[in-house]
This record gives structure tokens, C-alpha cells and sequence, in this order.
């Protein structure tokens, strides 16, 4: 028999130092299983508003049919909210077009389902293995993952900001997806670029290994603003315990 598991969060949010409003969102709701962040870009108009619409269509559709399989469940509703932002961006206004980026985890029985586009990341820290599930929709990822960048170069790059993929912005949008099994104690770790421009993966995972979720949680933004904090940041840690 597979094993039983119980989901507990922490989830933050902040507009950092020099941001004057918060274009991020979040979303952690144990019970159905399902947690997100999304980053409304910057360089467009009313990204809180298209990354708060997305977090909404989400916990609307939170609970699970079992008519459907999770992974359609949820890729479903990724693609409808695209499909909105899209017609209401050409009937309000196409000029300043609002979008945004999503990284969204569901569990379903013993399995893990991630789903995402643009720059906002998931990872899973299992025993000393801090391991990326996503993998950036950015223009300097493609110089990277081309051998054209070091990372080094990379991470000085003026363009290292620019997403090549997100909600909003293109109909036909591709929702890049990855899958695999939970094992007890896994803790799985979303979150939005103004945490990985400014921690590294090593310093996340040492101090999501040091401390409880919510200690951790409020750690890891406590250094981002230490650091400066330039853009919102966001993140929402989810542990996997043995069920009772």
C-alpha cells in the first residue's frame, strides 16, 4: 500500500525594498492539495491584477474531480485563465497588456504534478538533494542551456529578466509540466524570481533544512531584504508528512 501524507504550509509575500506595490501572488490550501505563486510582469500594466486573477480561477476550481485526472484538472484551468487575460488584454487594452508568470504544485494520492511558465520556480529539497522541478522560461536560459552564457555572465546579462513565456500574452501558450512521486519529509519549495535573483539554491536549502517551515519561511525573506530586496518576493514551503 502506498503511504498516507498530510501537506503543511507557510506561504509569504512582499513587495521588497524598492518596489511601491506588490505584482506577486500566492496561494497554499492544504486540504485540496494545490499551491501556487505567480509574479505579474513588471514591464506590463496591472500585473497584480492578472496574477491575482490567475490565484482566483485556481482556488475557484480547487477541489478536485475525480472525473479528471489532476493533471488535466489543473492544466485546464491554467489554460482558460490564459485565455481570459488574453481577450480582456485585446478588449481593454492591447497597448499595456497585463500578464504574468505561474509555478503551481498539486498532489494527487502519492504523485506530484507541476505546472509553469515564465521565471517562477519550484524545488524539492529531499534529504541533502535540493532539486529543481522547473526549469526558467528566460532569455538568458536559452543562451545558457545553448553553452552561449556562463552563469556567471548570465546572472550580469541586461536581459536577464526577460521571460519568453507567460500567461496572458499568447493564446496558443505552452504550460510546460513535470510529475514524479512524494516520499515522506519531502519539502517542496515555490518560489518567484525576487528570491532566486537574490539566494542562491544552497543558501535556500540550508535554511529551509535549519529551520521549521515558518521560521524558514520568514528567514528567507528577512535575507532577501537584508540584500536590498529589488523586486517582490515570494514563496510558499509545503512539507509532506506521514499521515497518522
Amino acid at each position: 500500500m502506498s503511504p498516507q501524507f498530510v501537506f503543511r504550509s507557510a506561504g509569504r509575500t512582499h513587495r521588497g525594498v524598492v518596489r511601491k506595490n506588490n505584482e506577486d501572488a500566492i496561494l497554499a490550501l492544504d486540504a485540496p492539495k494545490l499551491w501556487a505563486v505567480c509574479d505579474g510582469l513588471g514591464g506590463h500594466a496591472k500585473g497584480e491584477i492578472a496574477s491575482a486573477f490567475i490565484m482566483e480561477m485556481l482556488s475557484l476550481n480547487a477541489a478536485h474531480d475525480p472525473a479528471q485526472s489532476r493533471q488535466q484538472e489543473i492544466g485546464e484551468i491554467l489554460r482558460d485563465a490564459n485565455l481570459e487575460l488574453c481577450r480582456r488584454n485585446v478588449a481593454e487594452a492591447p497597448q499595456n497588456a497585463m500578464g504574468s508568470t505561474v509555478a503551481a504544485l498539486a498532489v494527487d494520492g502519492g504523485e506530484f504534478f507541476c505546472w509553469w511558465a515564465g521565471d517562477s520556480r519550484i524545488y524539492r529539497l529531499r534529504s541533502n538533494s535540493f532539486t529543481a522541478l522547473t526549469h526558467d522560461h528566460r532569455y538568458v536560459q536559452a543562451l545558457l542551456d545553448a553553452g552561449e552564457l556562463s552563469e556567471a555572465e548570465a546572472a550580469s546579462h541586461p536581459q536577464r529578466n526577460v521571460v519568453t513565456r507567460a500567461m496572458g500574452i499568447e493564446p496558443a501558450l505552452t504550460i510546460d509540466r513535470s510529475q514524479g512521486t512524494v516520499e515522506i519529509d519531502d519539502i517542496f519549495v515555490l518560489i518567484t524570481d525576487g528570491i532566486s535573483a537574490v539566494l542562491s539554491d544552497d543558501e535556500m536549502a540550508q535554511t529551509i533544512r535549519a529551520e521549521d517551515l515558518e521560521p524558514a519561511a520568514d528567514r528567507i525573506v528577512n535575507l532577501c531584504l537584508q540584500r536590498g530586496a529589488p523586486d517582490n518576493l515570494s514563496l510558499v514551503l509545503v512539507r509532506a508528512s506521514a499521515a497518522d
